[in-house]
């Protein structure tokens, strides 16, 4: 069963018990309040009627009803009593006055006290009827007085209103019916707009929204499906990027892998196949060194970058001053060779990092600035305590790169000057494992840049206030 019939069959029903209920209480308690007059006005009518015959008694002789017959009489006559049956006399045999159907008035009532009355209400399918019954005294006589009073037109006045009713509530039932349909169509109308741009987000696109302005619950819904969907299509789209990303990497990891694969195998193969002087000789087994070795920091950058992926690390306290001038005490000899000068001024500061990240990634900054400059060139290190952390800056006077290079810096496999990266055996996956660190730092790292004057890279880190860190 639909929403929108159960929401008609909800409606008609509430509709229809509180007119029923309402209705019905409203007949019973006229009916009950009809009864209560009628009944109110029979008695006194009777009460009337019994004070004046025992009035008119007092100045008759023994048996005489003249006086009786000569008041109810003219009653009868002109239609002012509302009897359906009378009678008046000293016993069966001795009646001074009757009127209307004997057969209601074979009663009797039980009197406790002379002068008093009696009544009893009698319902007969739909007749209805009050008898009333009275002896008075009078010397040492006592008469009866009977009277039955007919009660059927306030069961009529009921009935009347009961078709009245069924009438009345007929007719707002249909009403009922064609109103909550309209309700119903309009309230599931909006539902269906919801249930349909669900379907089209299913299908695939991403795109739909269902963008009601109603002004009440149905909007509220509406933008929090619509909100959700937005988070949706971003989660989406992220995943393609990541999935994107990692289809490049991949691809080019299998690129990088191929050329110094080929040329090994060509040279090694030349090797093995020819006779080739000694000179040859120590060529072609010079490039298979170099291209040996470019496979070697492949799988370090690779296995770095892996690595990267732990949902923990373990954070320590650092001397950033000593760390520092460990790392440039191994890359001097490198800086030596090439007449290269390599400098550090670092102030005493104690922060909170991964040592083994750390190093690696200033390894790689101070390691690109010495493979920047050429012969007398210098690479400095300086280390600086900052608001809420710690800043590092290495700042070369080489070559330099175009400003327009420098968002691309941090992509895999992205190099300005390929051949002459692959010359000192570089990969471009050094600064893309850098921003991955100073990231999981929650750091920044910032590239300044002008073309053949040199290139500045600005690292933040900021203070750690636990000892582990955990990957969101």
């Amino acid at each position: 069963m639909s929403f929108r019939i159960r929401l008609m069959i909800t409606f008609s029903l509430l509709i229809s018990l509180t007119f029923g209920i309402g209705c019905t209480l409203l007949i019973s308690t006229s009916f009950e309040a009809a009864l209560k007059e009628k009944k109110e006005t029979m008695v006194n009518e009777f009460e009337t009627l019994q004070n004046n015959i025992a009035m008119l008694m007092q100045f008759s002789d023994s048996g005489d009803y003249s006086n009786v017959y000569e008041l109810l009489y003219p009653m009868e006559e002109e239609n002012i009593a509302h009897w359906e049956a009378i009678s008046v006399g000293a016993g069966k045999q001795n009646i001074g006055y009757e009127d209307g159907n004997r057969e209601l008035l074979a009663f009797e009532l039980p009197i406790e006290q002379e002068n008093t009355y009696a009544y009893v209400h009698i319902v007969d399918g739909k007749t209805s009827y009050l008898q009333m019954y009275s002896e008075i005294s009078y010397g040492n006589e006592m008469i009866y007085l009977k009277e039955v009073f007919d009660l059927s037109s306030v069961y009529e006045l009921r009935e009347r209103q009961q078709t009245i009713f069924w009438i009345v509530y007929v007719v707002v039932m249909i009403f009922t019916l064609i109103i909550s349909g309209v309700i119903a169509h309009i309230l599931t109308k909006r539902l269906n707009r919801l249930t349909s741009t669900a379907k089209t987000i299913a299908k695939g696109n991403f795109g739909a929204r269902t963008g009601l302005t109603t002004r009440d619950e149905f909007e509220e819904l509406s933008v929090a499906f619509d909100k959700m969907t937005d988070k949706l299509q971003d989660t989406i789209r992220l995943l393609e990027e990541d999935v994107e990303r990692k289809e490049t990497f991949m691809g080019a990891v299998a690129h990088e892998l191929k050329t110094p694969m080929t040329s090994i195998i060509g040279y090694a193969d030349m090797i093995r196949q020819y006779s080739l002087s000694e000179e040859e000789q120590m060529m072609a087994a010079n490039y298979v060194y170099q291209e040996g070795k470019r496979l070697e920091n492949l799988s370090h950058k690779i296995l770095d970058l892996l690595l990267m992926e732990k949902d923990r690390f373990i954070l320590k306290k650092v001397q950033m001053d000593v760390f520092l001038s460990e790392i440039i005490l191994v890359l001097r000899p490198f800086a030596d060779d090439k007449e290269v000068s390599l400098r550090l001024d670092c102030e005493e500061y104690f922060l909170i990092l991964e040592p083994d990240l750390a190093k690696s990634l200033f390894y790689n900054l101070v390691d690109n600035g010495i493979k920047a400059v050429s012969k007398g060139g210098n690479v400095t290190v300086t280390g600086r305590a900052v608001m809420a952390g710690y800043e590092v800056q290495v700042a070369d006077d080489g070559c330099g790169m175009d400003e327009k290079e420098l968002y691309k810096i941090t992509e895999a496999f992205y190099r300005i000057d390929k051949s002459r990266s692959r010359q000192q055996g570089g990969v471009g996956l050094g600064l893309t494992l850098c921003k991955k660190i100073v990231d999981l730092h929650q750091g920044s790292m910032e590239f300044q840049s002008v073309l053949g004057k040199g290139s500045k890279v600005i690292v933040r880190i900021p203070d750690q206030e636990v000892n582990v860190y955990e990957k969101i």
